[in-house]
């Protein structure tokens, strides 16, 4: 049995025991495609014990010098993938994961999704203020702001409602371990400061609610970014 296929047919599983309904729908239903296309059964998958990948880290090509949110998103991300984060400086800060080798696909794939999601709102948010005239200084950071606020909240709810979670949540020890051990030099202020857009924050905090990550745990990513509804500024 190919290992990475158990391995996100196994993440897919333990999302689609989600609270919320959404996830959980979509979750079961590229799991069952994916046995299906791999002819595997689910007894299979259940029984399957995956051996523990190398602890690696990985330097991201996600960058940002003033848009700390990006940093903000990716300890969220890391923090419920089962990694680590940190960044690595020169010139601007690169998004590291840090963590097993599987986990770590998991939070690049979900890190560069959901940046692509808050742009592609952001933009068509800004798009918008301009037709009417307004200015749209901070409006991405505080829509950023409001998406991690919303997908923080995700994430929390998914893990009152069960205990499945913690597939995709806890880190193992090794991991833990590992990191404890490594030397670090200095630190990188991610301080976000809110900017006042309170309509932008509210729309982001909705939309990161509305975020589902098991389409791109199963298609191991895409270049399709999902397009928002950034809702009316009426």
């Amino acid at each position: 049995m190919d290992t990475k296929i158990a391995e996100k047919i196994k993440k897919l599983l333990a999302l689609s025991e989600s609270g919320n309904p959404h996830e959980a729908e979509l979750a079961l239903l590229k799991a069952q495609e994916l046995l299906a296309k791999h002819k595997l059964s689910l007894k299979e998958v259940k029984e399957f014990t995956i051996v523990n990948s190398d602890i690696k880290e990985n330097v991201t090509h996600v960058t940002f010098t003033k848009a700390k949110w990006k940093a903000n998103l990716a300890r969220l991300i890391a923090d419920n993938f089962g990694c680590y984060l940190y960044c690595m400086t020169y010139r601007t800060h690169a998004i590291t994961f840090f963590g097993r080798e599987e986990d770590i696909t998991v939070c690049n794939i979900v890190l560069e999704y959901a940046i692509d999601c808050i742009t592609t709102a952001a933009k068509r948010l800004q798009y918008r203020y301009r037709t009417y005239g307004y200015s749209t200084k901070g409006l991405e950071n505080d829509y950023a702001l409001g998406f991690i606020k919303g997908l923080g909240q995700k994430f929390e709810e998914q893990k009152e409602a069960n205990q499945a979670w913690g597939l995709v949540l806890v880190k193992d020890q090794e991991v833990t371990d590992a990191f404890n051990a490594k030397k670090f030099t200095g630190c990188v202020n991610t301080g976000t400061q809110y900017q006042g857009r309170a309509d932008a924050y509210e729309r982001g905090v909705i939309d990161g609610q509305r975020f589902s990550v098991s389409d791109r745990i199963a298609q191991g990513g895409s270049d399709e970014p999902l397009v928002l509804d950034s809702g009316d500024l009426t």
